[in-house]
């Protein structure tokens, strides 16, 4: 449907030369006048799609002196959030809400309307742009900034959204080139929005969708059934170990081949991300009881095809510590665990008994 209105809806006749985003320009005076204003601000009316929700949170399995050992956290959260996180109890869960946008600009990573800016990207705003502009009547912008910048924000928040476009109007992200683990997961899903470097929309869907509400819980078991479908028979076995190597933020396991060795030996399958297709990765973890490895995005690797009720054990580097994961864990009624490693020139190193005695906790 959006290629044939990108093939019969006019554009601007293109120029050989750039122009100047006179759309930044206008957003940068209407916010000197009218102060910051959000999606809300700038929509009619705004739909929810599911409910704010109350619920009580298990607390994470985690070994007696593992919190002492935290030396600081990721750049992007404080101990106190991350606290609240693994030691459970009750939580509020946002709502999730669609806002229907009329007359909303995209160039280059950035949506403008009004006196909002919107960056979806981490490269600077353009002041020369090109003169050649996408015009359609509507969309649903099925990306985000932290999916545009993590692969685990990609794989737990844009192909759900991309789910949800489905609902309202064909879904458009980016232009910014997927990796080729997107790509086959895509392929895999069928969600493909359609690349925008520069483009009007009439009317443009924006979702607020990172709550793990049961909205999403929804759209994780569409996934999960997605994946599964793709075997013929699944059989549970122990679990895997997601290899991080030096991949990524550094946070490197010193140890990683002694991990290794200890959960081959327990009967875990070894995968490297860097080395393996989406579908291989799919094939190997499907049913798999516990998902390892270092906190980090290729652990969404094995979060849509692991088992019901499975569980998924961080390793964490003391000068980093992160529980994204434990989010997606309690909304699927999951496991989750973490051990906290101790600090060595290079990286960190796990104490494989420390690891065999969370293992049994599992």
């Amino acid at each position: 449907m959006l290629e044939m209105q990108l093939n019969t809806l006019s554009k601007n006749q293109p120029s050989r030369f750039p122009r100047l985003n006179r759309t930044a320009l206008k957003r940068y005076s209407l916010r000197l006048l009218l102060g910051k204003q959000s999606y809300s601000d700038l929509c009619d009316t705004q739909r929810l799609l599911c409910k704010a929700e109350e619920k009580s949170t298990p607390s994470a399995l985690f070994l007696e002196g593992d919190l002492e050992n935290v030396t600081a956290v990721q750049p992007n959260t404080t101990f106190e959030r991350e606290l609240k996180r693994v030691l459970g109890g009750k939580v509020e869960i946002p709502a999730s809400i669609v806002y229907p946008l009329k007359d909303v600009t995209l160039i280059q990573g950035y949506l403008y309307k009004g006196a909002l800016k919107e960056p979806l990207v981490t490269t600077p705003e353009d002041w020369l742009i090109s003169n050649e502009t996408v015009e359609l009547n509507e969309a649903t912008l099925a990306c985000s900034y932290c999916g545009n910048l993590y692969f685990g924000h990609w794989m737990r928040d844009d192909l759900t959204v991309g789910l949800l476009a489905r609902q309202f109007a064909p879904a458009v992200r980016t232009h910014q080139v997927l990796t080729q683990h997107q790509t086959e997961y895509s392929e895999v899903t069928d969600i493909k929005p359609t690349p925008m470097s520069q483009a009007h929309f009439q009317q443009l869907y924006v979702f607020d969708d990172s709550a793990q509400n049961e909205l999403k819980r929804q759209r994780y078991q569409t996934i999960r059934a997605m994946f599964r479908n793709l075997s013929n028979s699944i059989s549970s076995h122990p679990g895997i170990l997601l290899l991080r190597g030096n991949s990524g933020a550094k946070r490197i396991l010193t140890n990683e081949t002694e991990v290794a060795d200890y959960l081959q030996k327990q009967g875990f399958t070894m995968i490297d991300p860097e080395k393996t297709s989406a579908l291989e990765i799919i094939q190997q973890s499907l049913g798999a009881r516990i998902v390892v490895g270092v906190e980090g995005s290729q652990l969404a690797h094995g979060i849509f095809s692991m088992a019901d009720q499975g569980g998924i054990l961080t390793l964490q580097p003391p000068y980093r510590f992160n529980n994204i994961y434990k989010e997606y864990a309690d909304c699927l009624e999951m496991k989750y665990g973490f051990i906290v490693g101790e600090q060595v020139e290079d990286g960190f190193q796990i104490n494989l008994d420390r690891l065999d005695q969370l293992l049994h906790r599992f």
